[in-house]
């Protein structure tokens, strides 16, 4: 069970690291761009000097591949946690005491639904921020404020989702020693 434990707990730090880094990532640069009165030739005339929307703008599409690279290391890395668990639930792994137990799967099983969730809304949330980022480039105000609406709409839902799986993953592991070690009313572990 020892190797198992260990690629599980490797496996929720890398997907703390990958929410956290991009959550990072999405706060200074959306708090900072904004401020430093950037301009872009080929849209200044769309934000018609608007620096602090121009520099939101440059934010997101400087920052799409990083949200890109952090959902797939959550993929990979809920599907390795999700993978682990099930199989320490299975063999008696978990001997550590019920609640932390219970408290543990609880974390793991609605932060992967939560992703899961996600990576089933974000083609139609990605599809109207595409819109958006080429209606402003085509200098479209009605597109670019409709899909804007439509976006802002899907995104508050998903960074609510974002946040709260990062706290349900930090829970995780926080409950993980607990859950693992031997408490006083643990079971033995069985052959895998």
């Amino acid at each position: 069970m020892r190797p198992t434990a260990t690629l599980l707990s490797v496996a929720l730090a890398c997907w703390f690291a990958a929410i956290a880094a991009a959550g990072a990532a999405a706060m200074a640069a959306f708090t900072s761009l904004p401020r430093m009165g950037i301009s872009m030739h080929s849209v200044d005339a769309f934000f018609a000097g608007d620096t602090a929307e121009m520099g939101r703008w440059a934010a997101g599409r400087m920052l799409a591949p990083v949200f890109t690279a952090s959902d797939w290391v959550q993929f990979t890395m809920a599907a390795a946690t999700v993978t682990c668990t099930v199989r320490l639930v299975r063999c008696g792994g978990f001997r550590g005491v019920r609640a932390f137990r219970a408290a543990f799967v609880a974390c793991v099983a609605i932060a992967a639904a939560l992703l899961a969730w996600r990576a089933w809304t974000a083609p139609a949330m990605n599809a109207e921020l595409f819109s958006y980022w080429k209606a402003v480039e085509d200098g479209d105000r009605e597109a670019a404020a409709t899909a804007r609406a439509a976006f802002d709409g899907m995104h508050r839902a998903a960074d609510t989702a974002f946040r709260v799986t990062l706290f349900l993953v930090l829970g995780a592991i926080a409950a993980l020693p607990a859950a693992l070690l031997p408490g006083r009313d643990a079971a033995p572990a069985r052959a895998a």
